[in-house]
């Protein structure tokens, strides 16, 4: 996979995100020092500094690529950090800790949970009439062509197309559908190749300068909504039973 992002305009949001990754693993650590404080347990407390250090370190490898396996480090880190917090005494101070490190985790994720940075592609999905995602017109000035609008999620989405654009163009999609009247002006922030024959992912941020443009918008994201139970439904009832 080759991926190029913004690293001008996203600088911010990564700094962010890198920032609450050591937060949380300084939290952990301090919710690891109180625990050994209570229950006398020194070695536990360094084989588990060790331990910590090691997967924040790998963590912080993933979250600097990009790469979708994050995800699944993360999940296992707020599982641990969930158990972690039911199972401390009530009032103590390492129930702070742990549950300070919890909402932290819960930040990061939700910073990074974007298609600009990671977005939502079904490939496991092979019939493109069930797949979610719309087909759109893209137009860069009187140039247009055809691509796939495949996810969309705060005020940003991943448009599919095998065109080669650049990072920070300015594009128009429009549904396919004459039905629905609509455009959108969307800047590139990212850009991913997965493989030869694969189109390329970019991630787009949607361009809403007016308060009319945020309301076509919502309006177009139910539109969208819409579109993908309709898909589903499809799928469900022509599956053979």
């Amino acid at each position: 996979m080759k991926l190029n992002i913004n690293k001008l305009r996203l600088k911010q949001e990564i700094d962010r995100s890198e920032i609450l990754n050591w937060g949380v693993f300084f939290f952990l650590l301090l919710g690891f020092f109180y625990e050994a404080v209570r229950e006398s347990s020194w070695f536990s407390l360094v084989f588990a500094i060790l331990i910590s250090s090691a997967y924040f370190y790998l963590l912080s490898r993933l979250l600097k690529r990009l790469y979708y396996s994050f995800w699944s480090f993360l999940g296992l880190l707020a599982l641990f950090l969930m158990f972690k917090v039911f199972s401390q005494p009530l009032f103590s101070m390492s129930l702070v800790a742990y549950f300070t490190a919890l909402f932290l985790l819960g930040l990061q994720a939700y910073s990074l949970w974007t298609p600009i940075l990671y977005p939502i592609v079904s490939w496991w999905e092979y019939d493109f009439r069930y797949r979610d995602d719309l087909k759109i017109n893209v137009l860069v000035n009187d140039d247009k062509s055809e691509g796939r609008l495949t996810d969309i999620r705060r005020g940003a989405g991943c448009v599919a197309s095998f065109r080669d654009f650049k990072l920070g163009e300015f594009l128009t999609i429009e549904p396919f559908d004459d039905l629905v009247n609509m455009k959108f002006r969307v800047e590139i922030m990212s850009k991913r190749k997965y493989s030869v024959g694969r189109p390329f992912n970019y991630g787009v941020r949607f361009i809403l300068d007016e308060t009319e443009d945020a309301n076509v918008f919502a309006s177009f994201v139910k539109f969208w909504k819409s579109e993908r139970r309709l898909k589903q439904k499809k799928k469900f009832k022509n599956e053979p039973s």
